[in-house]
């Protein structure tokens, strides 16, 4: 096995029909490989391990992120080996890895790691568009606007919290929240005369679209409304002809991963966004 290292426009063009046959597990590859294109300045490392017959792994590396590693087919220790020993070699230092857990046991083992934060522990879930299952809804679904911005931004801390369980400095995210908004792409659910929860379609890929920033607010937890609002919202995007949406959900919160079953769901791929010690 060997590294094979291309540019972000080879290999999409090289991997396409791969990378778009499972596009939900894939799309920060390709997200990222987009961006890339786009921008040729921009700072991605990507790459294979393979041979003369076969492609075994995907990994691509934009700092400040973790590195994204893939396998194309059952893992196996001298993938990850041959990756590890090529960032060594290259002198190449990483922040961390998101991948599987069987992929990330691997490569803390193999590379000796001893210290190091699993910051997330998530699966990728995805709903195609005919296996969705509609819920009675007691409120509508609307756009958010500017003026709901600093609205937004606070839900954005509460969602963030919830997630990382640290605080984050929200004015950097301002920005990101304004084009979702221009884009139409953030939404509240309403109930009566109060806006109970958030969400956004947070990244438009090729055949579907990503979700998340799905928050909510806690005086109005455990009603359902998370539910009734993620049905309406996937029946905005399969209305738009996507063929599928997809999430990342935490695998410490069971009601939530419960709530996204019920309307449809399927957990497809787990991850772990791990950290090293600098």
């Amino acid at each position: 096995m060997k590294i094979k290292r291309y540019t972000p426009k080879e290999f999409y063009e090289r991997y396409q029909k791969e990378l778009l046959s499972k596009e939900a597990v894939y799309q920060l590859i390709i997200t990222n490989c987009q961006k890339a294109i786009e921008n040729p300045q921009a700072d991605c490392l990507i790459g294979t391990v393979e041979d003369d017959q076969k492609t075994y792994l995907f990994f691509q590396y934009t700092r400040p992120y973790r590195m994204l590693i893939h396998t194309l087919d059952d893992v196996d220790a001298k993938m990850i080996e041959t990756l590890i020993d090529y960032l060594k070699a290259e002198n190449i230092e990483i922040s961390g890895i998101n991948t599987s857990k069987e992929i990330a046991d691997l490569y803390l083992k193999i590379a000796d790691i001893k210290e190091y934060q699993i910051r997330t522990k998530m699966d990728v879930m995805e709903l195609k568009k005919g296996d969705l299952i509609k819920q009675i809804s007691t409120g509508s679904l609307i756009y958010a606007t500017l003026d709901d911005l600093d609205f937004a931004l606070d839900n954005y801390r509460g969602f963030y919290k919830d997630c990382f369980h640290e605080d984050t400095d929200i004015n950097e995210y301002r920005p990101v929240m304004c084009r979702h908004i221009e884009n139409e792409e953030l939404f509240f659910y309403k109930v009566g005369d109060q806006l109970v929860a958030m969400c956004a379609i947070t990244r438009k890929l090729v055949r579907g679209v990503s979700v998340g920033l799905v928050y909510t607010l806690p005086k109005y937890r455990g009603k359902g409304y998370a539910k009734q609002m993620m049905s309406e919202l996937s029946k905005v995007i399969f209305a738009q002809e996507f063929e599928f949406a997809c999430l990342y959900v935490d695998q410490n919160n069971p009601a939530s991963n419960k709530a996204y079953k019920s309307i449809g769901y399927k957990i497809i791929e787990d991850k772990q966004d791990i950290v090293f010690a600098i």
